[in-house]
């Protein structure tokens, strides 16, 4: 279920930007979590996903992985409010994580777009 629900997230993300970098606006392919995978409350939220290309995901000087500074600016400059909400949920811990809510959510916000 979590493989689905991964995927489902990744589709949404990709569609958000009709599959282009948010950044530069270029063929991207690379949905990246603006807070880690590891943290499940944030996990499959669509605010904590950005669409990248190569070069400003992971290759670029100005990309996610190689400069989380730059990165963490773009997201004040360009995305406020998803920016507020993950910072205002990013400490919660997910103790009761229901993966077919989750997918049921996921599924719902993609047949909206």
């Amino acid at each position: 279920m979590r493989r689905k629900a991964d995927k489902l997230w990744s589709s949404l993300i990709r569609l958000r930007n009709n599959s282009n970098c948010e950044v530069c606006g270029k063929p991207g392919n690379n949905p990246h979590h603006v807070i880690g995978r590891r943290n499940l409350t944030l996990r499959h939220d669509p605010a904590n996903g950005v669409l990248l290309c190569p070069l400003h995901h992971t290759f670029g000087r100005e990309s996610a992985h190689q400069d989380p500074v730059w990165f963490n600016q773009w997201l004040e400059e360009n995305r406020p409010k998803d920016l507020k909400h993950i910072k205002s949920i990013r400490q919660e811990l997910s103790t009761n994580y229901d993966y077919e809510k989750v997918i049921e959510k996921l599924e719902k916000c993609l047949k909206l777009k």
